[in-house]
């Protein structure tokens, strides 16, 4: 690579290094404004067409999780130990009933 080439290629690696900076120094201070929440993009809307560069936060908070998913989990963890108790009933009995001086096992 000539000497040319080298020179360009620094610079391109400049320009590409300033632009990441800036993009991300814009969009946390996006995140300390509030006006998007970290990890989540759907809090950005843009109101005046796609080339808008201040996006605007949301009147409504944003909703992260839906109370069928949480109510789905919930089930499922209760079933899950209620299964494990069913499944080991008898060691678990048996520990219980260890614990009272009286028994004879």
């Amino acid at each position: 690579m000539n000497p040319q080439q080298q020179r360009e290629e620094a610079r391109r690696r400049r320009l590409v290094n300033r632009s990441v900076t800036q993009h991300r120094q814009s969009y946390f201070d996006d995140v300390r404004r509030g006006v998007v929440a970290p990890g989540i993009a759907m809090g950005r809307v843009m109101p005046r067409g796609p080339m808008n560069a201040a996006p605007e936060a949301l009147d409504a908070p944003v909703m992260i999780d839906s109370p069928a998913t949480t109510l789905l989990l919930k089930t499922g963890i209760i079933a899950l130990m209620i299964g494990l108790v069913v499944q080991f009933h008898a060691p678990l009995v048996t520990a219980v009933l260890s614990l009272v001086p009286d028994f004879a096992g």
